[in-house]
């Protein structure tokens, strides 16, 4: 094959289409091969791979979290609350340093 640089642009865009094919067909075969491998791992230790995926989609699921009620909140917005748990909200940091007491915002 001749130099690339010495190459038409037609030229050029017929190797660029006929390389994006052979791409796409190498990426193909590459899948079927690893699905392949797939199945003769499972076979090899006596499962199906509907076992394993099974075992997958059971793990990757997480437990929902229950929501924690706001245990603060701003006399200014009643809409500012804080849970009481991480990092303290910038509107309970300004009313801290403007001399509120944490207790103070506790709610009832």
């Amino acid at each position: 094959m001749s130099q690339i640089s010495e190459l038409s642009i037609e030229e050029l865009k017929d190797l660029q289409l006929e390389a994006a094919k052979l791409i796409e067909i190498k990426e193909e075969q590459a899948i079927e091969d690893a699905y392949f491998k797939i199945i003769s791992i499972a076979e090899s230790v006596g499962y199906s791979v509907e076992d394993l995926l099974k075992v997958g989609a059971a793990s990757s699921k997480k437990k929902a979290r229950k929501s924690v009620k706001p245990r603060y909140r701003s006399k200014a917005n009643e809409q500012d609350t804080w849970t009481g748990r991480g990092k303290q909200p910038r509107w309970l940091v300004a009313e801290i340093e403007k001399g509120a007491k944490l207790e103070d915002l506790r709610i009832n």
